[in-house]
């Protein structure tokens, strides 16, 4: 299994940097606005802790390219505190209806490794139900993305 240090230069490999040119968060609500102030103009490295600590449950507000650009500030916190709600929160929107269009096969992979890593290092353990549910989940929801999909379904025929 990979460590920490390991996961997180392959996050900084598989992400890049960037702003969101256009809606980070599309509503009119107050979270919304909330998001739309402090991270515009920022790239995921850039978002605070702090920031992402108080908004674990944000990630379904953000447009396509505000999560695309940020899913990596909540998967960054997530790895460094996997008992934390962020965490949680994390495990349930990338296995829960998650938005993968704009990720590639390599952000995919590593997203699945990161799920297992996070249910294996919660204060759970990787043999809880509910954590496998939620690597089954999404590993579903993100395996279409990884390399060799279609390799593995002419293999199951």
């Amino acid at each position: 299994m990979l460590d920490i240090s390991t996961l997180e230069k392959r996050l900084r490999a598989a992400f890049p940097q960037r702003t969101v040119e256009g809606v980070i968060a599309p509503h009119d609500c107050e979270e919304c606005v909330a998001l739309r102030a402090n991270l515009k103009n920022e790239t995921w490295d850039s978002v605070p802790d702090k920031f992402v600590g108080e908004n674990a449950d944000v990630l379904p507000l953000l447009s396509e390219a505000g999560y695309a650009a940020y899913l990596p500030a909540w998967i960054q916190y997530a790895l460094r505190q996997p008992n934390s709600d962020v965490a949680n929160m994390l495990l349930v929107n990338l296995g829960h209806e998650p938005r993968t269009s704009k990720f590639n096969a390599a952000q995919a992979s590593l997203i699945i490794e990161v799920a297992e890593f996070l249910t294996a290092n919660n204060a759970f353990g990787a043999a809880d139900p509910v954590n496998q549910e939620s690597r089954a989940k999404i590993a579903q929801a993100w395996a279409e993305l990884r390399p060799n999909k279609s390799l593995e379904r002419t293999r199951e025929r």
